[in-house]
């Protein structure tokens, strides 16, 4: 049976604790796994196809470790009307997946307002086209330039759009709707961290011009993970 392992983030912005890792193979989706971790399968997700219901245990798996370290007496995480998870009183935390791999980061509510991190699997062709279009404009793009010849375009628009998302996790509890990637734009990027601000207020705690700095690092080839620590 995979086990978590705990991933660094000390070279991302935030002073964020370490995240925790987890592989998962899709196909290993049976409620009985559920039972086996003490984990509850919601309706929604029990009927949901093999891949969800795998990405959701692995998920909870991560985030329940996560929040233990953080010294969260916890046994379950319920999952909220929007299907967002709902942290206990007094955490933050913050769940993603990409392909076989699913990870979470707690911490105490405190010094951050909120936190989001993102796992992605390097872009394909078509995705990367849809990313060029609609995730980032031709200043990003320029922004982007050293990452794409450091590590290849693919990578350097993956690391963009993953930073776009784990932006819109801190954030969105507080935005209260759904908006899209134009709400953050990248100004600047260098080899430990983004640069970026909200080009329009978003919310009261959210004005217009407000800057963020957004972590990011390679996992391998092909994996990229972010994160965004939102400051009080």
């Amino acid at each position: 049976m995979p086990q978590l392992q705990c991933l660094s983030l000390a070279r991302h912005p935030g002073n964020l604790p370490d995240a925790f890792l987890l592989a998962f193979d899709a196909n290993e989706s049976e409620v009985a796994r559920f039972n086996l971790h003490g984990i509850a399968c919601p309706s929604s997700v029990a009927r949901s196809v093999p891949k969800r219901r795998a990405e959701y245990l692995a998920g909870r798996r991560a985030a329940m470790a996560a929040l233990a370290d953080a010294g969260a007496d916890l046994v379950d995480l319920a999952i909220g009307p929007s299907r967002a998870p709902v942290w206990p009183a007094g955490f933050i935390g913050s769940i993603t997946h990409a392909a076989g791999i699913a990870a979470a980061v707690a911490l105490r509510d405190g010094a951050l307002r909120g936190v989001g991190i993102d796992l992605e699997r390097i872009a394909t062709a078509g995705a990367l086209d849809a990313i060029a279009r609609s995730v980032v404009d031709a200043a990003e793009r320029s922004v982007l330039d050293e990452l794409a010849r450091r590590f290849g375009e693919p990578m350097a628009l993956t690391v963009a759009f993953s930073a776009k998302e784990s932006f819109y996790k801190a954030t969105a509890a507080t935005v209260g709707r759904v908006f899209d990637f134009s709400a953050l734009k990248l100004v600047n990027l260098n080899e430990e961290m983004i640069v970026a601000e909200t080009p329009e207020p978003l919310a009261a705690a959210l004005p217009k011009g407000m800057r963020f700095e957004l972590g990011y690092s390679l996992l391998d080839e092909t994996t990229v993970i972010t994160s965004c620590a939102w400051k009080r």
